[in-house]
């Protein structure tokens, strides 16, 4: 039987993955939603943060908004590089499926805490946006597919 971190971690890298299908078309989901999130960001002419995540425009001059809708097309850039790495992992690495589920749930814990110590209030959003709505449930997820990969890949 192996380990937790021969899981997560494993000696040699192939396209077998052994923790079950709930667990792969889970992770399917998961990179969907990052491409899908990287591109609003990136593409997006105000990276999505007025048009989905409804906030507020902010007046000012120069114009603060430039540099909100520049930081989050950069941010963009770096979650399409991730996407596209777990899409590297979908098509060549399956092995390594724990591993990314680990990264994204480290990932999706960072953007919980960011959001715990720089919250904003509903006076900068039209709404609430749908990566706070998201953000706990996500967590979860990530964690109880997490735990059936380590499970199920533990067990073969």
């Amino acid at each position: 039987m192996k380990s937790i971190l021969d899981v997560i971690f494993p000696k040699t890298v192939n396209n077998e993955y052994q923790g079950g299908a709930i667990v792969f078309y889970g992770f399917c989901l998961l990179v969907a939603r990052g491409f899908f999130s990287s591109c609003a960001h990136l593409f997006l002419p105000d990276g999505g943060i007025n048009s989905i995540a409804s906030v507020i425009v902010f007046e000012g001059l120069p114009n603060p908004n430039d540099v909100i809708y520049m930081l989050q097309a950069g941010g963009g850039v770096f979650q399409l590089s991730f996407a596209l790495l777990n899409a590297l992992v979908l098509w060549r690495y399956r092995s390594l499926i724990p591993l990314m589920l680990a990264f994204l749930l480290l990932q999706q814990s960072l953007l919980c805490m960011v959001h715990f110590m720089h919250p904003l209030t509903s006076a900068h959003y039209e709404y609430e946006p749908p990566a706070i709505a998201n953000m706990y449930p996500l967590l979860i997820v990530e964690a109880i597919l997490l735990f059936i990969a380590v499970r199920k890949s533990k067990a073969h």
